[in-house]
């Protein structure tokens, strides 16, 4: 199979490596080898000293589109761009594996039918925690189940920032500076450290999980910026560790999904995953729980990813993409919940219907909640002097 390659960074000079290094072992699961012919690309960026020898490199997509390639892997990134990319290639029988989480997040409903209509398979594992195959899991690895929940730690900077700020105590600032040297976060790290990035990897594992397509906008999103090393602490004298979490579950007719910090038992198994991993943890009715853990990004990790949906392109054809016609209807303001309530200094009483435990009453007073709902939260908000708030998950 011919497949050509839009974008040439890290990511893509990294599948390249993986195509040529384990060439045999693709030739062994498809018949046939794997080439890549062509690459859309103003400049190559070649950390992994892939070899291009033979490798058409091109500023013209039409020389791509008009080839004889039968499937583009698409790791350039952008939306409307790559979305008017996908559509062309996909229109014409062509195969496209896409890395590009943005992108899908906003678009995959229209990708999906396009590729059905087309005889074209839209693959994009590598859209969602990087090396981790998730998204082949919930497709067909768990398709025999109705899953009801899903929870995610979908980004590698916020699970570092929070990491470092847990067990070593740095600031906020600090944690977030020691990740960009380390190249884990951006110069401009809005994206992730606002959940941003995890909203949309949440959208479309939710998407597959309950069958109902969600407009990523609808879903709430709480980043980490504000989290305190306090509340950390104080947290942690109770035994739990603070995730940042995209989580949706399916309530029969309803879904609720956010991304915020969370507080999980220390015991939790999303609770023990630290520094720059990421992990998913499914509940169905059949299988009970599960947790994929893994690599959320990373140029060979990620390219992975990708390699694996040109293999099984390569192997089984179109074999159809999920077409989800229900739209979710997303429950705002959710069921019950615990909550970690820490007050402004000098608020020493507490007010409230439900049952609670103080954790802390000398500097400030921190308490956790029974559940209760949201109603009941904003009623406390709007009487009490509330500083800090995060949801507790208790299993």
């Amino acid at each position: 199979m011919k497949i050509a390659i839009l974008g040439m960074g890290t990511v893509g000079s990294g599948v390249i490596k993986v195509i040529q290094e384990n060439q045999m072992e693709i030739q062994q699961f498809t018949n046939e080898p794997i080439e890549v012919s062509h690459v859309f690309a103003k400049t190559i960026t070649n950390q992994h000293d892939a070899d291009f020898q033979n490798v058409i490199v091109t500023e013209n997509i039409d020389d791509i589109l008009n080839s004889d390639v039968e499937l583009v892997v698409e790791v350039m990134g952008g939306i409307d761009f790559t979305f008017g990319l996908h559509q062309k290639f996909l229109s014409k029988g062509i195969h496209v594996v896409s890395a590009n989480k943005d992108m899908l997040a906003v678009h995959i409903k229209e990708l999906a039918k396009i590729g059905d209509e087309n005889k074209a398979q839209l693959g994009y594992e590598a859209s969602c925690a990087g090396g981790i195959p998730i998204i082949n899991a919930l497709t067909y690895g768990l398709q025999a189940n109705k899953i009801n929940r899903v929870l995610g730690i979908l980004n590698g900077t916020t699970n570092y920032i929070l990491t470092k700020m847990t067990q070593d105590a740095w600031s906020y600032d600090k944690a977030l500076k020691d990740a960009q040297e380390k190249g884990y976060a951006e110069k401009d790290p809005t994206n992730d450290v606002e959940g941003l990035d995890a909203r949309r990897k949440i959208a479309l594992l939710s998407r597959i999980a309950y069958k109902q397509n969600l407009n990523v906008e609808d879903i709430p999103v709480r980043g980490i910026s504000q989290v305190s090393v306090q509340d950390l602490e104080y947290a942690q004298a109770d035994g739990l560790t603070m995730k940042l979490l995209g989580k949706s579950e399916y309530h029969g007719e309803k879904v609720q999904i956010s991304v915020e910090p969370v507080l999980l038992p220390n015991n939790h198994q999303l609770a023990t995953v630290n520094d720059a991993a990421n992990a998913v943890y499914v509940n169905g009715n059949a299988f009970g729980e599960t947790m994929f853990y893994g690599p959320g990004a990373g140029s060979l990790e990620t390219a992975s990813a990708v390699v694996s949906d040109v293999m099984n392109i390569a192997k089984f054809g179109f074999v159809g993409n999920l077409i989800v016609e229900e739209d979710a209807n997303i429950d705002l303001a959710g069921e019950a919940a615990s909550y970690f309530i820490r007050f402004a200094k000098g608020q020493t009483e507490v007010k409230l219907d439900v049952n609670y435990k103080v954790i802390a009453d000398e500097d400030v007073l921190v308490i956790i909640t029974e559940d209760m709902s949201a109603n009941a939260l904003e009623q406390l908000e709007n009487s009490h002097q509330v500083e800090a708030v995060y949801v507790v998950i208790k299993d």
